[in-house]
């Protein structure tokens, strides 16, 4: 079965508040990334890095598509 490119738009709708491992990456312009080919997701970051470097894909990058880490981060107040 042949990997299938998808959106940077229809991943962070699919896979909110993960991180991703992308290959072949398609930026237009640069750095805003265009489409690319899922090949993992995951909450923790460490367990997507791991799978990098796993996987080793020759041409690939990990982002965050956003969601709920950032929007508690925004609404949470500490006071020492």
């Amino acid at each position: 079965m042949k990997p299938k490119i998808a959106t940077w738009e229809a991943i962070k709708k699919e896979y909110p508040d993960r991180f991703v491992l992308l290959e072949n990456p398609v930026y237009n312009p640069r750095p805003h990334l265009k489409e690319a080919v899922l090949l993992y997701k995951h909450r923790d970051h460490i367990k997507v890095v791991r799978k990098a470097l796993e996987l080793k894909p020759h041409y690939s990058t990990i982002r965050y598509t956003g969601g709920i880490r950032g929007e508690r981060a925004s609404k949470y107040i500490f006071v020492l």
